[in-house]
């Protein structure tokens, strides 16, 4: 039996604002209307990134509800795996879980409680539980009581020295405390492990309100010029999985820590590219919401700082010259993104 356990979700949030306000309108308080309704939806965003942090991401082993657990099982269909893949979801019965059913009869959907993770081996119905480490950690105990042979862990990169380098981003540290985990039980076991570490998602750049926080952000913390970000699509952290769980006993996964990375641009550069390619105005915000946002939702505020001060470590250039295949951001826009062309 071959694990994967990842960590890393995106949250969703779209935000419908009117674009402009009459005289007659602010003279009835359009105005005040139209702020209170930006005020509201930057404190749910707020509330809903602190949720994102503070609970387990449910993508244990493929959660048919989140991005990368979508994309490992769309490479390991199409790479013809030869494995039953077990999809972890809070709900069966729910529609995007039953898309997922209906991809291949290789899938079995899979309802687990990390409170009680044997559970998910023997495919109990119960619900998902809440603390990210405690959970990973357990995790890994019942791969290893139950034989897993090959352990796949998405977790997120560090900066060149992510090995012995938490950071003070929280949900970075319980990442690299799940990590030391898997390193110290695996040691001298039968099960091998790989760890991904990507960096930013080009999918965080979406026609919403959180795509528009995520660019005011950037701007915000790197400048335009000042320092470049590093982004990887998130099918490409699917393809290495599958590539790490097809090819388990090779040198390049076995028992290995991968940094992700497929583009790194500058703010400017990453602005222009995107406005040639769909010939429309990037999705921002004003400055002093994405700082707002950064100071409710701390750990997204520590992150933005975290890449400003420190920022991803890879080698982008030599990813990229290894894996020709893996997506820039051009490639991304064209092919995956929300503005591609039907």
């Amino acid at each position: 039996m071959k694990l994967l356990k990842h960590c890393d979700v995106n949250e969703h949030l779209s935000c419908t604002s009117r674009s402009r306000t009459t005289r007659s309108e602010m003279a009835n308080g359009g105005l005040s209307r139209t702020l209170s309704d930006i005020i509201k939806s930057v404190l749910a965003f707020a509330a809903a990134e602190r949720a994102r942090y503070a609970r387990i991401h449910p993508a244990e082993q493929h959660h048919p509800d989140c991005k990368q657990g979508g994309s490992v099982v769309n490479a390991l269909l199409k790479a013809n795996a030869p494995f039953e893949i077990l999809a972890l979801t809070r709900n069966a019965k729910s529609a995007s879980a039953q898309k997922l059913l209906q991809k291949s009869p290789k899938i079995k959907l899979v309802t687990g409680d990390f409170s009680a993770i044997d559970d998910i081996f023997l495919g109990s119905k119960v619900p998902l539980g809440s603390n990210e480490e405690a959970h990973g950690k357990a995790l890994i105990d019942a791969a290893l009581k139950n034989d897993v042979s090959h352990f796949v862990y998405t977790s997120v990169e560090r900066g060149p020295n992510s090995d012995t380098t938490p950071t003070n981003v929280p949900h970075f540290i319980t990442k690299h405390n799940i990590e030391q985990h898997l390193f110290a039980k695996a040691k001298g076991s039968n099960m091998t492990w790989t760890v991904l570490r990507p960096v930013a998602f080009f999918d965080n750049l979406m026609p919403n309100f959180f795509g528009k926080v995520f660019t005011a952000s950037w701007l915000m913390r790197l400048g335009e010029e000042t320092k470049k970000m590093q982004l990887i699509a998130t099918s490409d952290i699917g393809e290495f999985a599958a590539k790490a769980f097809v090819n388990a006993d090779q040198e390049e996964f076995r028992d290995k820590s991968i940094s992700l990375a497929g583009d790194e641009l500058t703010f400017s550069e990453m602005k222009a590219i995107f406005e040639k390619k769909t010939g429309e105005t990037l999705p921002t915000t004003y400055a002093w919401i994405a700082g707002l946002i950064q100071w409710l939702a701390k750990d997204f505020g520590y992150m933005m700082k975290w890449m400003r001060r420190d920022g991803f470590g890879v080698d982008v250039a030599g990813m990229r010259k290894r894996n020709p295949e893996m997506k820039d951001f051009e490639t991304w826009l064209e092919t995956e993104s929300a503005w591609r062309k039907n």
